[in-house]
């Protein structure tokens, strides 16, 4: 019998990545006003996810089955034409996977049993690794009969609001609440995503913030964080 491969690789990445996700959905929230849209819509043929009254682009990553739990990525579904401008935005994940050992990113549909949730159900969890390497800045979920479908939001819009060290502590320390993977790596991943400065000793990560200010981040022996220093940039008025 040959033996199913397991999603560790995977799990490790969503766990990285869980401060960049709940900024993301975070800054999805600010753009539309809710954290809950009461209505979404969404066009395949111009890439355009509408909640409430807001319009947003996106790429369509791929669906959930709940018959036998299996994710089909977008562009390996029968039922959907490949040249659709949602679909041709998420075609560059197809070959993102070889370099890092996530197999799932390989393969047109898998079991996606044992991908870790942390509360937004195991599809978010791998949308949520496949968003920055896009160029998504959030994930959303709708649900059809018998499974949900999945999207990366695109929109140039959430780029506005950008990293910032007044808030990326609040998202760090919500991340690590999960207890998920290694903190350090964590910050590690928020950096690379946001291309912040990074200067890293034994025990601390100092991040750099385009407004000039940074972070001081310090770790334990187990790489669990203790403690968060800001040190804040303030323009003062010029003296007239």
């Amino acid at each position: 019998m040959t033996q199913r491969p397991d999603h560790d690789v995977l799990n490790a990445w969503i766990a990285a990545h869980l401060a960049v996700t709940i900024e993301g959905q975070a800054h999805l929230a600010q753009l539309i006003g809710s954290d809950a849209p009461g209505r979404w819509e969404a066009s395949l043929s111009s890439g355009v996810l509408t909640l409430d009254q807001t319009d947003l682009e996106f790429a369509l990553l791929g669906s959930y089955s709940e018959e036998d739990s299996s994710w089909l990525w977008s562009w390996a579904n029968p039922g959907l034409d490949n040249s659709t401008t949602a679909i041709q935005r998420a075609l560059p994940l197809k070959g993102f996977g070889d370099e890092f050992g996530l197999w799932e990113f390989g393969q047109d549909s898998f079991d996606i049993s044992g991908v870790v949730d942390f509360g937004m159900t195991a599809g978010s969890s791998l949308t949520s690794v496949a968003a920055p390497q896009i160029g998504g800045g959030a994930v959303f979920s709708g649900s059809y009969p018998g499974g949900r479908f999945y999207v990366v939001v695109t929109d140039p819009r959430l780029a506005r609001f950008g990293p910032s060290a007044v808030s990326a502590p609040k998202y760090f320390t919500r991340a690590v609440s999960y207890g998920l993977g290694h903190h350090r790596e964590l910050v590690e991943t928020y950096a690379a995503v946001h291309q912040l400065e990074l200067v890293e000793t034994e025990d601390t990560v100092r991040l750099g913030f385009p407004d000039h200010s940074h972070l001081d981040i310090s770790f334990d022996d187990h790489e669990r964080m203790t403690k968060i220093h800001a040190n804040l940039h303030t323009t003062r008025p010029a003296s007239v």
